[in-house]
């Protein structure tokens, strides 16, 4: 009785594995998506703030973007792991390359090489 138990464990957790898999293949990421379909446009940085949480040793900020996207011009929040070396790339004043949701022109994300 035991093993049939055991049997069915490991049906569940291999089930759960391939679920897994075949999720992040089919697009699971929404920002990769965006960066593959979304919008091209810019966004000069207005605003960096620390927001205090970190990724694999890379700080995650927070930038408030005056963005412009197909001649319309609007600002933006964007909450983004940036790497140490590229901080500099986000300062006051610097443009950015970005992609834009064409349904919610709040969904960006960066489109620099540094960001993916």
């Amino acid at each position: 009785m035991a093993s049939s138990n055991n049997w069915l464990l490991v049906g569940v957790v291999i089930a759960l594995l391939v679920g897994a898999i075949v999720f992040g293949q089919l697009g699971g990421d929404g920002d990769s998506r965006l960066r593959r379909d979304g919008v091209a446009a810019s966004g000069r940085v207005v605003e960096a703030r620390q927001t205090g949480s970190w990724v694999n040793n890379n700080p995650v900020v927070e930038l408030s973007l005056d963005v412009d996207s197909g001649g319309k011009r609007y600002r933006a929040a964007l909450s983004t792991m940036v790497p140490q070396v590229n901080l500099a790339a986000v300062q006051p004043g610097a443009t950015l390359r970005l992609r834009v949701d064409p349904k919610d022109p709040q969904h960006l994300v960066l489109d620099e090489p540094w960001a993916r």
